[in-house]
């Protein structure tokens, strides 16, 4: 013997929209959308901060190791201690732009 309810699927379908909407009208939902956002952003803020950090401290590493370099070529007196130079100074110039143009 079979049960058998009429317009089941139907029923279960409307139920469901009833269900759907009473949800949907609900103010606690909304409320936990806001909250999450000024997390989010911070977030954002904190990843930005450690992109200018680590973009101005291995910049500036670079740079100093070329003036190291370029101290030690000189005392050693090469011929090539121009070309450390200007990859030092390129360096400090690179951490000068990651520290000052990531916005």
């Amino acid at each position: 013997m079979q049960l058998r309810i009429p317009n089941l699927r139907k029923s279960m379908k409307t139920l469901f929209m009833i269900l759907a909407g009473w949800l949907v009208g609900q103010p606690y939902l909304l409320h936990a959308q806001q909250a999450v956002a000024p997390t989010f952003l911070g977030a954002v803020t904190d990843i930005r901060t450690i992109a200018i950090a680590a973009g101005t401290l291995v910049a500036g590493m670079v740079g100093l190791i070329g003036l190291g370099r370029t101290a030690y070529k000189l005392s050693q007196g090469d011929n090539d201690s121009m070309t450390s130079l200007i990859f030092a100074i390129v360096g400090i110039v690179l951490g000068f732009l990651a520290n000052t143009f990531i916005t």
